[in-house]
This record gives C-alpha cells, sequence and structure tokens, in this order.
C-alpha cells in the first residue's frame, strides 16, 4: 500500500499523437515482458510469483491543463500497486492540447530498476512508430 517502491517516468510528446498505436505499443510492450505481466502472492506464510498469460493494460487519458501537470505528475506516481492483483504498471497520458501531452509511466520496484526505464521508454518510442507506420 506504500509509493515508497515506485519508479516512476514521464516524458512529454510534442506532435500528433495516435492514441490507439501508443495503447498498442504499450500492449504490446507487457505482451514481450513477463515481468510486466507479473504479481506476487502469498501462499502457506511464502510470497509465490505469478506470471499471467495475457494482461490488458489501461491506458487513462486525462485532460488537463500545463499549471496542473506537476501537482498530477507528483500524485500519479505516488499511487501505490497491488501486489497480489496488479497490474503492476500503470499508464497515464496527459493531454494538455491537442498536439501536447506527457505521458507518465509508473511501476513497481518488485519488477524494475532506474536503468531499466530508460531501456523501456526506448521499447515504447520503437513500438509506437512501428505501429503508427502499419
Amino acid at each position: 500500500g506504500s509509493a515508497t517502491l515506485n519508479v516512476s517516468v514521464s516524458v512529454r510528446l510534442s506532435g500528433q499523437l495516435d492514441d490507439a498505436a501508443l495503447r498498442a505499443a504499450l500492449n504490446e510492450l507487457v505482451r514481450r515482458h513477463e515481468t510486466l505481466r507479473t504479481t506476487f502472492v502469498e501462499q502457506d506464510g511464502r510470497p509465490f510469483q505469478q506470471i499471467a498469460s495475457t494482461l490488458e493494460l489501461p491506458l487513462d487519458v486525462v485532460a488537463l491543463r500545463e499549471e496542473q501537470v506537476q501537482e498530477r505528475l507528483h500524485a500519479e506516481a505516488r499511487r501505490p500497486f497491488d501486489l497480489e492483483n496488479g497490474p503492476l504498471l500503470h499508464a497515464v497520458l496527459f493531454r494538455l492540447a491537442a498536439e501536447e501531452h506527457v505521458l507518465l509511466l509508473s511501476l513497481h520496484h518488485i519488477i524494475t530498476d532506474g536503468w531499466s526505464m530508460g531501456v523501456l521508454v526506448r521499447e515504447v518510442s520503437e513500438l509506437y512508430a512501428a505501429f503508427v507506420a502499419g
């Protein structure tokens, strides 16, 4: 229930954005990486890792004004994860204007680390470009 172990990254996106392609890119990322479909349950007092065969990651889209961004980024980055039920990845797209967005990805540290966040962002970017291109 604590946000102490949350790891977050935000990316400002300028220009036309294809929401469907972004959703597809995020879900392809989840499909490709078991750790993003992982939850942790307790059985007989011991923790066990469970990997879902599929997971549809919700992408919350929130319309905001520029002056609200920092407050909402901090609030979303502190949103706790449910280790037993998941997902252990939250994705929120803040729509500031027709061609101005901020994408926030938050993961629990049990499935990521700081270094991996850069890799994750690059992979989402490449997948997004591929889905936009068809």
